[in-house]
This record gives structure tokens, C-alpha cells and sequence, in this order.
């Protein structure tokens, strides 16, 4: 089903000068002007805090638990969330950066398998996570682990919410799949055990 566009893309080619500044800055750190980021532009201060907050508490985020976890963490709240975009975003880069297509014969790990439940937990209703699902989390990483953990949870969140509530168009490098199935599918193959 097409969504309303309720907010309408910048134009590349007739930015503003703190626009393009922007946009020049995030694309020196190697990451692409997606079609969120276009929309975001409209504000750069938004733009800067979601974009670039999300990526610094990732690249921290990710030293810690490794990209692997990271991106399974990130794909299960988008998809149990049902964002396009986001659960898109993540099922491309299980596929094509870490070659994961297949949940019935994956072995996750028992950390992978607490960050599932802890995603599953924050899509259903975070101001409700069951302590059985906080505390194997709270044995297993240190403080500032867990505040990275929640922050960057956070952050996918708004992600969703944000380009849900205004109609994002699908980006051309990412394939619209069964994104909703999968998460289904990656929450009852993490438990399979």
C-alpha cells in the first residue's frame, strides 16, 4: 500500500548552503544521502541530530557487541516495528554485506539471541520490558554498553517512527521484501535451540 507523502524531498541540485554543507559532511564520512536523508534535510538541525546521532552511537555500539549483533538488533525492532525503510535497510545489509539469508539454518549466538528478545520486548511496549529480558542484558555488557544499547534502540525507534509518519519512498538500492515475515521467522529461529 503507497503511503501520503506528507513531506516532500529536498532538490540535490538547489540545496541551501548549510544544506549542502550537510550533505557534503556526511557523504566525507563515507555514508550515502538517502531518500529519509533528503527529507530530513528540510531541517538540517533534525538531519544532523537523528542522521549523525544514530551513526556515532552505531560506530560506538558496534565495537562493543560486533556488527553482526548490531545489525540483527537494529533488523528485528525495524521489522517487529514494521518500517519499510529500516527493516529494508537491515534485511539488505544481513544479505548482501553479511551473506545471512537463511534464519531456519543460522546459529545465533545466546547474545544475539538476548538482543532479539530485548528488540522484540521494545517493539511490544517498552515502557513494559519484562526483567527476564533486562538482566541476562545487564550480566553480560557494562554500563556504557548498555546505555550505547538503549540509545542506539532508540534511535532505530525514531527511525521507524519518522519515516512511517511521513511516507518515505523506498530507496533504489533496496529491494521491498517480506520484512515482517522475516522478523517472524528470526525471532522463532532464535529460539530453536
Amino acid at each position: 500500500m503507497e503511503r501520503k507523502k506528507l513531506i516532500p524531498r529536498i532538490d540535490l541540485k538547489h540545496t541551501t548552503a548549510e544544506q549542502q554543507a550537510a550533505i557534503d559532511a556526511h557523504v566525507a564520512k563515507g555514508r550515502r544521502i538517502t531518500n529519509m536523508k533528503e527529507t530530513l534535510l528540510n531541517s538540517v538541525v533534525s538531519f544532523v541530530s537523528l542522521e549523525e546521532g544514530s551513526y556515532e552511537v552505531g560506530d560506538k555500539l558496534r565495537e562493543k557487541i560486533g556488527k553482526r549483533a548490531d545489525i540483527l538488533f537494529g533488523y528485528a525492532i525495524s521489522s517487529g516495528n514494521e518500517c519499510p525503510i529500516c527493516g529494508n535497510y537491515f534485511k539488505w545489509v544481513l544479505e548482501d554485506q553479511l551473506g545471512i539469508t537463511d534464519f531456519e539454518h543460522f546459529e545465533f549466538t545466546d547474545e544475539e539471541v538476548e538482543l532479539l528478545d530485548f528488540a522484540a520486548a521494545l517493539v511490544k511496549d517498552p515502557n513494559h520490558v519484562p526483567d527476564a529480558v533486562y538482566e541476562p542484558l545487564q550480566k553480560r555488557y557494562d554500563t556504557e554498553t548498555l546505555v550505547l544499547l538503549v540509545t542506539s534502540a532508540v534511535f532505530t525507534l525514531a527511525n521507524n517512527y519518522w519515516n512511517n509518519i511521513v511516507g518515505t519512498a523506498i530507496d533504489d538500492y533496496l529491494h521491498e521484501g517480506h520484512y515482517v515475515e522475516r522478523n517472524l521467522d528470526i525471532q522463532a529461529a532464535a529460539h530453536k535451540k
